[in-house]
């Protein structure tokens, strides 16, 4: 049954600084914490006025119902970020979700995650879920510097086995995750691979799900205004036939080959 998004007030709880660039926000909200499923994402506004002019969209990383809670995973790289950044507990921001499309079917025994930088917070929720159904679940992270590497706190208790990538060997496999994943294939089976951060990465996924080696599905980051389908700000090409999908509306996870990267 569809679960339509909802605008609500939603109260600070928490804001911790992880390293010079990320913030992690935890959030109460009831309703939309008991609704989200994984995969989907919100709207946030914590400013007046119309500077920014739009709010921003960030993947829910994790939502307890029973807490009321939704966590946030936010890379602070403009003026809208920078402004969450500043916020305190006890503030009030403007939430609207869930969005997006959640996933749904579970039908399959080993997944791994192949993630860049913050895209990591994208995997988070729908790993709660694989590993709530016995799901074997592998996840690779990837960075420039291991300063850099998020979310292990929360992706490595939910992991089988968790790799780390960096793009100048100051931490686990000095070169691209990519070949962390390709050895893995070599040694088991893994049924669906899901990627986040990178356009590479997808490419390379794409290419994974081309060859029958593992089904691939990508979240995709678009420029979105409204988070809702109406803008269109967040078109992406159909792989094949015409027209386009709304990475809000569609999305944002989509199977890699029914989309142009």
């Amino acid at each position: 049954m569809a679960v339509h998004p909802v605008c609500r007030s939603a109260t600070v709880l928490e804001m911790k600084q992880e390293g010079r660039e990320y913030v992690d926000l935890l959030l109460r909200e009831a309703e939309i914490a008991r609704s989200a499923g994984p995969g989907q994402f919100l709207m946030i506004r914590a400013w007046p006025g119309v500077d920014p002019l739009l709010p921003r969209p960030f993947d829910i990383m994790q939502c307890d119902p029973r807490e009321q809670t939704l966590r946030l995973f936010i890379k602070v790289e403009g003026r809208g970020t920078a402004l969450l950044e500043s916020l305190e507990p006890g503030a009030e921001v403007m939430v609207t979700g869930p969005l997006g499309q959640p996933v749904r079917d579970f039908d399959f025994s080993s997944v791994a995650f192949l993630v860049r930088g913050a895209g990591a917070a994208a995997v988070v929720h729908l790993g709660e879920a694989c590993r709530s159904r016995g799901i074997q679940i592998y996840s690779i992270l990837s960075a420039s510097t291991s300063s850099r590497i998020v979310c292990r706190q929360y992706l490595e208790p939910l992991s089988d086995e968790l790799l780390i990538a960096t793009d100048d060997g100051s931490e686990g496999h000095s070169g691209l995750a990519t070949e962390l994943l390709d050895r893995l294939l070599e040694r088991q089976t893994i049924d669906r691979v899901y990627t986040c951060g990178s356009r590479r990465f997808a490419r390379y996924v794409q290419r994974l799900d081309k060859e029958r080696r593992s089904a691939g599905f990508v979240f995709l980051e678009g420029l979105m205004a409204c988070g809702m389908g109406d803008c269109h700000g967040c078109a992406v090409r159909r792989k094949e036939g015409n027209g386009y999908y709304l990475v809000c509306r569609d999305g944002p996870h989509f199977p890699v080959g029914e989309v142009e990267l």
